[in-house]
């Protein structure tokens, strides 16, 4: 295993310690507000499952729209969430717990989306390189189109002479 992969297998685990730690503290908020058994059970799946649901939909193989829809959608039910994950304190320490939770939430989606290789660096070098070796074939290729009209259009405008016969 690569730090690469290292890094990505780390920061999911994050992701599901802050997932997990967020679903305890909405089943305890559900609690406080009189839910009980299954329905204080299934609130973290409304909220936050909605909100990965969202983040699922920002990827980059979804329409512009449906990226936009997500990020909307994430960002509606990580505040629900967030106020969730306060309710459910009982001290100031619950509430900075809380808030560290959304907050460890979304650094590690941000981070487990955003790790690259190395390689991606040299692919876009790469590429950048190709494309300016094209762009200057492409000018030496037009410059040598311009002299060759320049040549043709200087032999049309030389008049004939004609030869006298000896």
């Amino acid at each position: 295993m690569n730090k690469v992969s290292l890094i990505k297998t780390i920061t999911k685990l994050y992701f599901l310690g802050a997932v997990t730690g967020s679903a305890m503290h909405i089943v305890h908020a559900a609690e406080k507000t009189g839910l009980t058994g299954a329905e204080a059970y299934a609130t973290p799946f409304m909220i936050d499952g909605l909100a990965i649901v969202g983040l699922i939909m920002r990827g980059e193989e979804f329409s512009a729209k449906t990226r936009r829809l997500g990020a909307w959608t994430q960002g509606i039910m990580g505040m629900f969430s967030l106020i969730a994950n306060v309710y459910a304190a009982e001290s100031a320490g619950g509430v900075m717990f809380g808030v560290a939770i959304v907050s460890l939430f979304l650094a590690a989606e941000y981070l487990s989306s955003n790790i690259e290789s190395v390689q991606v660096d040299l692919t876009a070098a790469a590429a950048k390189a190709a494309a300016a070796a094209k762009a200057a074939e492409d000018a030496k290729r037009a410059d040598q189109n311009a002299k060759a009209r320049q040549r043709r259009a200087a032999k049309r405008a030389t008049p004939v002479r004609k030869l006298k016969a000896v």
